[in-house]
């Protein structure tokens, strides 16, 4: 069961690594060639990059320097959000009552047994539950990939009125809280990371318009 798990967690870090490593490698590319092509196309006009002949030139050149700036980091951001996604869903799918929820509940019990007065005496779940997350934290879950579904989940995890009103243990809540959103967790999706893409070849267009 244990050279199972192991193999699994190895599969997955080489198969997020992978992904991860793609993905990178398609952001420096359009960014370099974003940087390449836009700069030559600023030569090419024979024009000092901040000097301009027209409204339309400025804004083209405003928007150009925007994009170089802002949009390679969102490109990294949104990669790394997909991969995660893909792996999460990935585990959620196939191995979610062998590896998440043993992990969450070794984790949970721990909390139990460090904060018995946080759960009896105070009222604000959301201060337990970031207190929960910390101790997801400092526990030594041994794969990073189940630890960061772990936090995931729980920083998704909303209290309501209903929850206070209730008897119902603090430990109780979260568990339900917990596998309701890991059963609603939505499909990876690279839309983000294409999107990043196009706008930058969008900008290479109006550049190469305004020129």
């Amino acid at each position: 069961m244990m050279k199972t798990q192991l193999s699994y967690l190895k599969k997955l870090s080489v198969l997020g690594t992978k992904t991860l490593v793609k993905y990178y490698l398609l952001a420096i590319v359009s960014t370099l060639l974003y940087l390449v092509v836009g700069s030559f196309q600023f030569k090419a006009s024979h024009e000092a990059f901040f000097s301009t002949v027209s409204p339309a030139q400025a804004a083209a050149k405003f928007i150009w320097l925007i994009g170089l700036i802002l949009l390679p980091v969102l490109l990294f951001i949104f990669s790394n959000k997909y991969v995660f996604s893909k792996i999460a869903s990935l585990v959620l799918e196939e191995r979610q009552d062998d590896l998440i929820l043993p992990a969450f509940d070794k984790v949970l019990l721990i909390f139990q047994s460090n904060q018995p007065d946080v759960i009896q005496n105070v009222a604000d779940y959301s201060f337990a539950k970031l207190k929960l997350i910390n101790d997801v934290k400092n526990t030594k879950i041994e794969n990073p990939w189940v630890r960061r579904i772990v936090i995931f989940g729980l920083n998704k995890v909303k209290f309501d009125a209903l929850d206070l009103d209730n008897n119902t243990s603090f430990y109780a809540i979260i568990r339900s809280k917990f596998m309701k959103v890991l059963e609603i967790l939505t499909e990876p999706s690279s839309k983000p990371f294409w999107l990043c893409i196009l706008v930058q070849w969008l900008i290479l267009l109006f550049v190469w318009l305004t020129n």
